[in-house]
């Protein structure tokens, strides 16, 4: 009975092995393909091909929805590339992804959303496994050892995917999260003649500590990155007044840390909390007006930086 018991277990775990196995391996499905998250080949494209002198954004999407890189250009004459994607991406993996294609000379800005100081380093969103697997698996390397059980544990949701017929079929691509809602710059554009869609602001309520090895990580960025004679610049995010309000505490413990260490700072928090008429469908998405507004703001504090 028990040697019965075992067989069948053991058939059922090499079953689902071979399942996830399979799935894992299957090419990126249609659906899949169309996500927003495949605008990083063409921004690493950017990163290796780009000309000196150049300007490097790196961040969620308060910078992706949030910078018209044309006005950069301009006002700076310095190219720029606009790396952002997506917050959950996670600022770890965003720094190490960039600092291979650093060159001599650059000047990066950095300007996470306040959320990622916030997230645990042991947790692989589903953002960050998909970015892997899907758009470039060779980057798992870059990954710190402490978010390889929930890497795995990401891969059984994703094998299942490779076998649901809307993953090909009947598809509707998003205008505003889509691989091609992006412009040469790295810039999400396509909202910037839409609406204002409906969202919620962020509450006062928020259950999560503060994450010491992400401003660690932050450092030892800026370290490396100075070792091929770039320089670094932090900013705040674009955020939205009503939810900056009630994220006080949570803003200023950023704020102190980044001025506790040896970072140039462009700006304050409150030099970028942006009036509601200003945002678009999250509180850190900017519409057109907004995105404008805020480009002009980083242009004077960049300007200023440079100047001494």
């Amino acid at each position: 009975m028990i040697k019965k018991f075992i067989r069948k277990t053991s058939l059922f775990i090499l079953v689902l092995f071979l399942f996830i196995l399979t799935g894992s391996f299957l090419p990126t499905t249609p659906r899949a393909s169309k996500s927003l998250l495949f605008a990083k080949i063409n921004k690493d494209k950017a990163l290796q091909e780009t000309p000196s002198p150049r300007i490097i954004f790196v961040g969620g999407s308060n910078l992706s929805f949030g910078l018209n890189s044309q006005m950069v250009k301009d006002s700076l004459e310095l190219n720029p590339i606009n790396t952002a994607i997506h917050a959950k991406i996670g600022l770890s993996y965003m720094l190490s992804s960039t600092e291979r294609y650093i060159e001599k000379g650059d000047i990066i800005v950095l300007v996470p959303e306040y959320d990622q100081f916030y997230e645990k380093s042991d947790e692989c969103s589903t953002e960050l496994f998909r970015t892997i697997m899907d758009v470039q698996r060779s980057d798992i390397k870059l990954l710190n050892t402490e978010k390889y059980m929930s890497f795995f544990l990401n891969t059984f949701r994703y094998s299942i995917s490779k076998f649901i017929p809307t993953e090909y079929f009947f598809l509707n691509e998003s205008d505003i999260y889509s691989v091609n809602s992006f412009n040469n710059y790295g810039d999400v554009f396509a909202h910037w003649n839409m609406p204002k869609e409906y969202f919620v602001p962020y509450g006062k309520t928020y259950d999560k500590n503060f994450n010491q090895s992400i401003i660690n990580a932050v450092i030892e960025f800026k370290e490396q990155i100075e070792k091929k004679g770039a320089r670094l610049f932090v900013s705040f995010p674009s955020f939205q007044d009503i939810s900056f309000e009630n994220s006080l505490d949570r803003i200023e413990r950023v704020h102190k840390e980044f001025q506790n260490k040896n970072i140039n700072i462009l700006g304050t928090p409150e030099r970028y909390k942006m009036a509601d008429s200003l945002m678009f469908n999250t509180p850190y998405h900017l519409n057109k007006i907004g995105v404008e507004y805020r480009t002009q703001l980083l242009i004077e504090d960049i300007k200023n930086k440079l100047a001494h």
